[in-house]
């Protein structure tokens, strides 16, 4: 080769194994990072039920109903001449809330009257010629019937009138108007809102409770009369708000076959004027009062390790399974001994990749 030749094949520095043990480097230690960096979970408390409070037995959900509900209608067909209700009035018993038209019956009425006042003269001419001896005893008596068949004539129509009239049959609201002045009604053929030709709907508020399906299986705990804690759901928006206190009144002698249930009658103890029927509520039956002071977890919150129950808690900035033992089922939840009030419970969803001494980032609440 000559002397000042350059070579043919020139060596490179590799950057492509730089780039890619760089690459590398980089996704081990971003592995690495993602495995070792703190999970963000919130935290909780544990539920306690002080000594004294009632142990909640069976939840229900149902709708506030009227016990005294009536769907007024007319006893006979005829137009609709007065109407003195609307909505939301407030009736007493007795009350008058319309009238038909009824200038047929007015003109009998009258008619009924003056044969009654006639047959009462004529009976008055007879007694006083009975007492002569003129008249015969036998004639005495027609006039006698007579006069009688017109009083039952007069009271007959006075029926028939007041028949054309429609009265509250109880104290109540109008919770809705289903017939307006010049429309024709008749006598009602079905309950409900939904009657043909009614006039109106009544309901005393004062008789409001909460009606409940309750599951077959929860009935052996219920009693009459038993303690009942009310949510209404209207009513449970503000924080705070306390459930308002019932009691259980009847339980309903039937089974629903298809759905497994039983209807239950829950009657308030605390009145609220905010209530009205159909609105939705929630009904916890309350047992005996706890004797002491029970703490109540979450049934998600406890998990299961070789069958042993546990929770997951936070200690200082780890994850910890501290053991418990389930002492009672109750709607709230699992009633457990072994962990305090103070625990501080960690909330983890069912996707989250968590061991024992997992590092935590609380979450801001």
């Amino acid at each position: 080769m000559a002397t000042g030749t350059k070579p043919l094949i020139k060596k490179r520095f590799p950057w492509g194994w730089v780039v890619l043990l760089a690459l590398g480097g980089l996704a081990a230690a971003g592995s690495y990072a993602q495995k070792h960096a703190p999970l963000t979970l919130a935290l909780t408390s544990p539920a306690v039920f002080k000594a004294g409070d009632r142990d909640p037995l069976v939840t229900a959900s149902g709708y506030i109903v009227a016990r005294h509900r009536a769907t007024l209608s007319a006893k006979v067909p005829g137009r609709l001449e007065w109407l003195g209700v609307e909505e939301g009035s407030r009736v007493q018993q007795g009350q008058i809330i319309a009238r038909l038209e009824n200038p047929d019956l007015l003109a009998q009425r009258d008619q009924a009257r003056a044969a009654l006042a006639q047959a009462g003269m004529d009976l008055q001419r007879g007694e006083t010629l009975a007492a002569a001896g003129i008249l015969a005893r036998a004639d005495l008596d027609k006039l006698r019937s007579g006069h009688l068949e017109a009083q039952a004539q007069v009271a007959y129509q006075d029926a028939l009138l007041e028949n054309m009239v429609l009265r509250a049959p109880f104290a109540g609201t109008i919770t809705q108007k289903l017939s307006e002045v010049g429309e024709t009604v008749n006598p009602g053929t079905a309950g409900g809102a939904n009657a043909v030709n009614a006039v109106a709907t009544l309901a005393d508020f004062d008789s409001l409770e909460v009606e409940v399906e309750v599951n077959e299986t929860g009935l052996p705990k219920l009693r009459p009369g038993m303690p009942v804690e009310i949510r209404v759901d209207a009513l449970d928006t503000e924080p705070g708000a306390r459930p308002l206190r019932g009691r259980l009144r009847e339980i309903y002698p039937t089974s629903n076959r298809q759905k497994a249930v039983v209807l239950v009658r829950v009657a308030f103890l605390d009145k609220s004027r905010f209530l009205l029927p159909d609105m939705g509520a929630k009904v916890t039956f309350m047992g005996e009062p706890y004797r002491e002071d029970v703490t109540v977890l979450g049934r998600e919150q406890v998990v299961r390790r070789q069958g042993a129950p546990f929770v997951w808690v936070l200690e200082g900035d780890r994850a910890a399974l501290r053991p418990v033992s389930i002492t009672a089922e109750n709607p709230v939840g699992l009633e457990v001994k072994g962990l305090g009030p103070e625990a501080k419970l960690l909330v983890v969803p069912p996707d989250a990749r968590i061991e024992p001494g997992t590092r935590i980032r609380v979450k801001d609440r």
